[in-house]
């Protein structure tokens, strides 16, 4: 099995993210922050895409892989905003996937 690399930084994701965080703006009410992450799963398929072979060889599915990354939320917002790099989110991921979350998912 190969080993989940960090693929390239995707700096248009990031810019994307701010921007829908930019536009949607603050509220008591609803999670603006999570919601500028997961418009349009830019961060998810960018990543699938890069490990859609390693994934599926693992017994990951689009739908279980998801269910995986929204508990990386916060870590992807964390490095939208420049407070976590990309490789340490891309860590944090990869444990996720690797540990008894994946397994989980892979189970369900």
């Amino acid at each position: 099995m190969t080993e989940l690399k960090a693929p390239e930084e995707p700096v248009e994701v990031k810019r994307q993210i701010l921007g829908a965080k930019a536009r949607l703006g603050p509220s008591a009410d609803i999670d603006w922050d999570s919601m500028a992450v997961w418009l349009g799963n830019r961060v998810p398929s960018y990543l699938w895409k890069h490990w859609k072979g390693e994934l599926e060889e693992r017994g990951f599915t689009w739908q279980r892989f998801l269910k995986v990354m929204k508990y990386r939320t916060d870590d992807a917002l964390l490095w939208a905003e420049g407070r976590t790099p990309w490789e340490a989110f891309v860590g944090k991921v990869v444990e996720s996937l690797e540990g008894p979350l994946g397994e989980m998912a892979r189970r369900r």
